[in-house]
């Protein structure tokens, strides 16, 4: 008991502005990160995600740079922007943050680079919601790899997100059940107004998103068409 309750001080140390950006440029600069590693990931020539799967995505989340740390315990944390679809291309994005746990015989911290693609028809719903727990609320599973993946595979129907994972250049399916991603209402404030919420982005076509956030659409409409 002693020692499960240091892992759990431990991970709450790690301090929340070592990864999450809080001033206007960070969040600028956040959403243009999230676009790079679209682009690089959907450029790997065969481990990548499926086209059928990015075909059929309703929504599609980037978190760069979130930090997995493991003393035992591996505490998840970090920032980035989700889309959605809508009539003409992607929605503007709106910034998510995921905190979890995953029990697991991880040692360090390291940095990954996520990305989650959301399947399901009520991805919307559950993206207008303040958190929601992956793998509790939502079904999650771990993505499929190959550029020509067909769509007779699981990811047909049978889980709502599909989750990626990249670190020191490797990229494959990734594990994340249990975490919570939430609307980072704040962010979402300070990039917008205080009017915005996260239906009203994620309907809204990504043309008038600000000019920093439109990258991330732009890449959206180039890898996921």
């Amino acid at each position: 008991m002693k020692n499960r309750l240091l892992i759990l001080i431990c991970a709450a140390a790690i301090p929340f502005s070592g990864y999450a950006a809080t001033t206007e440029a960070g969040l600028a600069a956040k959403a243009e990160r999230a676009a790079q590693v679209l682009d690089e990931v959907t450029k790997i020539s065969d481990n990548t995600i499926p086209l059928s799967l990015l075909e059929r995505a309703v929504c599609i989340a980037v978190l760069p740079d979130v930090i997995r740390g493991g003393f035992v315990f591996g505490a998840r944390i970090g920032q980035g922007v989700v889309s959605c679809r809508v009539a003409n291309g992607w929605s503007q994005p709106s910034y998510v943050r995921i905190v979890g746990g995953n029990w697991g015989l991880q040692i360090g911290i390291a940095s990954i680079d996520m990305v989650l693609v959301f399947v399901n028809q009520n991805a919307l719903e559950r993206l207008s919601v303040n958190n929601f727990t992956l793998g509790g609320d939502a079904t999650i599973a771990v993505g499929p790899i190959g550029r020509e993946a067909k769509a007779n595979t699981d990811y047909q129907l049978k889980s709502e997100v599909y989750s990626y994972s990249r670190s020191r250049g490797l990229f494959g399916g990734l594990t994340i059940e249990g975490a919570s991603l939430s609307i980072d209402h704040d962010s979402n404030a300070k990039m917008y107004d205080n009017k915005s919420t996260p239906r009203s982005l994620l309907t809204t076509d990504g043309s008038y998103a600000p000019s920093s956030l439109r990258t991330y659409v732009r890449s959206l409409d180039a890898n996921a068409p």
